[in-house]
């Protein structure tokens, strides 16, 4: 559908209301799509009903990380919801989308030859445990998970059992964590690679609507694709005004927060930064809630929106940094109320 957009025919579908169609068709008609194999339970807890909607009877609760098996995607909820998307787990279970994240487990072979530079991998299993140290009196690191992004620096031997380890980076501490290498896909170069490269730097522009919680990225005047976000909540609410991707990295270790809502969260992936004191785009792992307001002030999307977006935007990051930072430059981003703002 966003393939023939154009900016105008956007606008024309808030004027005539059918926003909400357009909606659903990013949301990839929820009653229809393909349903992940597993989901991992996002929130601290989450409750299941006998039926797509709170108005159901409560059947069991889940706490934080516990894997379901999810056998479909159904449309519950209530008319106006922003997400009606459900899932069936089981027979006869059913739990809201948004406090679910879409896993799969996938073992990777260890990589044993590693650029001196260090390269991106992908942690591809529900969650995988890390450490600081291996050899001598280790101890637990952060929780990583699924879809989240790494700066590998190279690998190495466990002398107690000969066993390979992913040695990681930490930006924000100055330090290196390890995980094992089954858990991490290396990403090749040709995955970081710009999108629509060919399209002139000044023809491409992204525009964040914050009533309709929506991204859209154009070029020229066509839409080139669109998704759903979660901007900032409350006091923490996303600035408007005019922008430029000048800082993006792969990953992030985000921390902050207020008493009531701290946060540490490693491995946050595809970061593209619009001001300097840290608001960005970038891929979400503890909600899959998005069409609401949840953030401390950023542009929460899906890992894979995140990665699109990191990818389509000027300038690239090459291949074997782990940032860029050009003040001045990058593509343009525009965050407004709505379409007609």
């Amino acid at each position: 559908m966003t393939d023939s957009l154009t900016r105008r025919d956007f606008l024309k579908l808030g004027g005539a209301g059918l926003l909400g169609l357009f909606l659903a068709e990013l949301d990839l008609r929820p009653s229809s799509a393909a349903p992940a194999a597993q989901g991992r339970v996002a929130y601290s807890k989450i409750t299941s009903y006998d039926a797509p909607s709170r108005a159901g009877k409560k059947v069991a609760e889940y706490k934080r990380d516990a894997l379901l098996d999810i056998s479909a995607n159904v449309t519950g909820g209530a008319a106006g919801d922003y997400n009606r998307r459900w899932h069936r787990i089981g027979a006869a279970e059913y739990v809201y989308s948004g406090g679910v994240q879409p896993v799969q487990t996938i073992l990777n072979e260890a990589v044993t030859s590693l650029p001196k530079s260090g390269v991106v991998g992908e942690v591809t299993v529900p969650y995988a445990e890390s450490w600081w140290g291996i050899n001598r009196r280790p101890f637990r690191g952060a929780r990583l998970y699924y879809a989240t992004a790494h700066w590998i620096a190279g690998v190495t031997v466990d002398d107690a059992d000969g066993r390979l380890w992913y040695k990681a980076y930490d930006h924000l501490y100055n330090a290196y964590y390890y995980v094992q290498p089954e858990f991490v896909r290396i990403l090749p170069p040709e995955e970081l690679a710009p999108l629509s490269p060919e399209v002139p730097e000044k023809d491409k522009h992204i525009e964040v609507q914050l009533e309709p919680q929506m991204l859209l990225a154009f070029e020229g005047d066509r839409l080139a694709f669109a998704c759903r976000v979660s901007t900032g909540k409350g006091e923490f609410g996303t600035p408007e005004g005019w922008f430029t991707t000048f800082h993006k990295r792969p990953t992030a270790h985000m921390v902050g927060g207020d008493n009531a809502s701290m946060y540490d969260l490693s491995g946050v992936p595809w970061d593209t930064y619009l001001t300097e004191n840290g608001i960005a785009m970038h891929g979400t792992f503890w909600h899959n809630d998005f069409g609401t307001p949840r953030s401390h002030g950023c542009i929460n999307l899906s890992p894979a929106n995140a990665k699109r977006v990191y990818r389509w935007t000027r300038p690239p990051v090459p291949p074997g940094e782990r940032f860029l930072y050009q003040p001045g430059q990058g593509t343009g981003v525009q965050i407004t109320q709505s379409a007609s703002s």
